[in-house]
């Protein structure tokens, strides 16, 4: 009977630096494979849990979460013991990803009318316009300050600076010229090209900065471990259905692998957690 069958509630952080196509793909993997139904919510405002609203893992509203991996170390320091990492996380092409591993980098992007002002490397950029998606973003803000701090800058290298809200608005930003730069989620940038003009081939990468952490993938711990080892499994065999692997390389996808806490819990891992250096304060 079919009021009798399992029901995942899924909810996506993720958008829209990622496509919510892409959720609403591996909702209807899992329908299938775990012969269940899904409910997918759509929760753009914040990068993981709105931290002003009573936690939907606590409150057993939610079963599956797609989150940042800022948002996950955040939580991660609050030992939130109804959320658990699922073992597994989606590897996306990259040019820099030869190895096919998990996690993912940090545009740096122009507009291409920018070469003409001989803008070869991120240090040319100093005093230019900063398109970012949020201050506390790996890949949209923190590399960045890491990254000039290295090349012995400090935050007067910035212009002005624009908050965009997401990475694809910093993207589009670019495009428009509103902003001369920005760094955005690798993945957005493969995935957001597609849908813009003459499949944006005005934005070019000038640098490309990273590996940062993988996406986390985190389940209500209250689901039974034969669940999470079904979800787990779907996801990891992918590759072996060629229907499938074909849907998810649409989105860059090449294919889910294990992943553990570990990804999170190490020296650079926590590095970008306790991370002080903002846009707008000055750090030596």
């Amino acid at each position: 009977m079919s009021e009798n069958k399992l029901q995942l509630r899924l909810v996506t952080h993720m958008c829209p630096t990622h496509p919510v196509e892409l959720y609403e793909l591996i909702a209807e993997l899992l329908e299938e494979a775990l012969n269940c139904f899904t409910v997918l919510q759509y929760e753009s405002r914040s990068p993981g849990p709105v931290p002003s609203r009573p936690d939907p893992f606590q409150q057993n509203y939610i079963d599956i979460g797609f989150m940042t991996a800022a948002a996950y170390m955040n939580i991660k320091k609050k030992d939130n013991k109804f959320i658990e990492l699922l073992p597994v996380t989606p590897v996306f092409a990259h040019q820099m990803n030869v190895e096919n591993k998990p996690g993912y980098f940090s545009d740096i992007i122009i507009h291409i009318d920018k070469k003409a002002h001989n803008v070869n490397t991120l240090l040319d950029l100093r005093g230019c316009t900063f398109a970012y998606s949020n201050e506390d973003s790996l890949s949209g803000s923190k590399i960045v300050l890491k990254t000039l701090r290295e090349k012995g800058e400090n935050a007067s290298f910035f212009g002005s600076l624009l908050k965009s809200g997401s990475h694809l608005a910093s993207a589009r930003m670019v495009l428009s010229k509103q902003a001369e730069w920005a760094a955005v989620d690798s993945t957005t940038l493969l995935n957001c090209k597609r849908d813009m003009h003459e499949g944006g081939k005005d934005i070019i990468t000038l640098e490309t900065l990273g590996r940062l952490p993988p996406y986390p993938i985190v389940v209500n711990s209250r689901l039974s471990e034969t669940i999470k080892d079904s979800i787990t499994k779907a996801l990891l065999n992918i590759t072996k259905i060629p229907v499938w692997k074909n849907r998810f390389a649409k989105f860059g996808i090449i294919k889910f692998e294990n992943s553990s806490d570990k990804c999170y819990d190490g020296p650079a891992a926590q590095m970008w957690s306790i991370q002080k250096e903002t846009l707008n304060v000055r750090y030596y």
